[in-house]
């Protein structure tokens, strides 16, 4: 059971770092990352979160 949560996880962060603009053009552009991160932070934000979440997965599925 682990190992297919892990594997749901795992295909939710490729997905995020695959499809990131389709994500930002489907939903909307935060101001406040646009401000934090500079022009295009929406897209980074959405980068970043789907390696978080690929590294969350592997966390989860070998619990360092």
């Amino acid at each position: 059971m682990k190992f297919l949560i892990f594997l749901g996880i795992l295909s939710a962060g490729v997905a995020m770092v695959k499809y990131f603009k389709w994500i930002v053009d489907n939903t909307m552009r935060f101001p406040s990352l646009e401000n934090f991160f500079g022009y295009g932070g929406t897209y980074t934000f959405w980068k970043l979160a789907g390696v978080v979440t690929i590294a969350f997965s592997f966390y989860y599925l070998f619990n360092f």
